[in-house]
């Protein structure tokens, strides 16, 4: 479902806001950080009472706040499945064209005004009209001053709209890390939800087959108790970036949860995702982990898989479950092997 816009204003206003912002961050001296940008840029707007009220109250307290203490107002008060985020973004693009337009047509238009006046100068420079030539030099003189003045402005321009480009790249990394997952660096629950979604939505617009891939680390919980979470975190790491390797093109793998991962295959039905998911198995299966260090050897790691291809006009949630309930089935035949989903929730032999 699309979000509207809570951010419809014009140029000016939005313009406007800019400098009230960052005007607001430099007197409290708070780092223009995506986050606190956001903070600063609806209190100003005044759309949040309640995060109004908070950040007074917040000030009072202290004029120059705790970064951890910024962060939680902006989760408590702003986050909202990244809505906010991703509007100021699409404003400060919005401003950042809008204002490098207006600048260059008005310096195209200065050049040729003062083209024109050196021509029209050249043609009154007649000896037998000399107070007509200095009306010309005076308005020349007067234009050369504007020139100047416009030079300032291209300077402070140049250098503001450099902030707003760096701040832009700043909310687009928040954006994408808002997307990753912290330990294994592949995207996470949130960014397979919203491909999920949009895969299967192509798929009922084209007509296409897709396919969904879950994988489970084979007893990680007694890798963990045995040989503790530190190691375990580095499995973890190992599986995804494996995971991530055998996939290609507009193919998504991402971290589901604790030791589960998931693939989502567009435009791929499920035998096709059968040989990918037994070459990720294969993969993952392939090296022995050992911490050269300590001199210890952790044995193979194994996985267990479920594939299920969707049905026309299944749910994803549904798909979901069929491929969830195809690898504990996968599980219960002895784990490190492929379990196939059908249509009717029943199950192949693992591959």
């Amino acid at each position: 479902m699309s979000l509207a816009n809570p951010y419809t204003d014009d140029f000016s206003q939005a313009s406007e806001y800019l400098r009230l912002t960052l005007a607001f961050l430099s007197k409290h001296k708070i780092p223009a950080s995506p986050f606190n940008y956001c903070i600063g840029y609806e209190f100003v707007t005044g759309r949040s009472q309640k995060l109004q009220a908070a950040l007074e109250q917040l000030l009072q307290e202290n004029p120059q706040p705790d970064q951890d203490v910024l962060f939680a107002l902006y989760r408590s008060h702003i986050l909202q499945d990244d809505k906010a985020l991703e509007s100021v973004r699409n404003e400060l693009q919005k401003v950042i064209g809008s204002m490098q337009q207006d600048y260059d047509d008005s310096r195209t238009g200065l050049n040729d005004f003062i083209s024109s006046l050196n021509h029209f100068s050249g043609i009154l420079a007649d000896p037998q009209q000399p107070g007509l030539q200095q009306e010309v030099q005076k308005v020349m003189d007067e234009t050369r001053s504007t020139e100047s003045s416009q030079r300032g402005l291209e300077n402070r321009m140049n250098s503001m709209m450099e902030e707003v480009e760096l701040l832009r790249k700043q909310l687009e990394q928040a954006r994408e890390e808002s997307l990753t997952d912290a330990l294994t660096g592949i995207a996470n629950r949130k960014a397979f939800d919203q491909f999920l979604e949009q895969t299967h939505r192509k798929s009922l617009e084209q007509g296409e087959q897709y396919s969904l891939v879950i994988a489970d680390i084979d007893h990680f919980k007694n890798f963990n108790d045995t040989y503790g979470h530190l190691v375990g975190d580095k499995v973890l790491r190992y599986v995804a970036t494996t995971i991530q390797a055998s996939v290609k093109g507009k193919d998504m793998a991402a971290r589901f949860g604790g030791e589960e991962f998931v693939v989502v295959l567009p435009s791929t039905e499920a035998d096709n995702a059968a040989v990918v998911a037994e070459q990720i198995r294969k993969a993952v299966s392939a090296r022995e982990l050992k911490d050269k260090r300590a001199n210890k050897d952790f044995g193979r790691i194994t996985i267990s898989l479920g594939v299920a291809q969707c049905t026309p006009e299944e749910p994803p949630q549904d798909l979901l479950k069929r491929a969830d309930e195809a690898l504990y089935a996968a599980k219960r035949n002895g784990r490190n092997q492929v379990g196939m989903a059908q249509a009717n929730s029943g199950f192949a032999a693992a591959i």
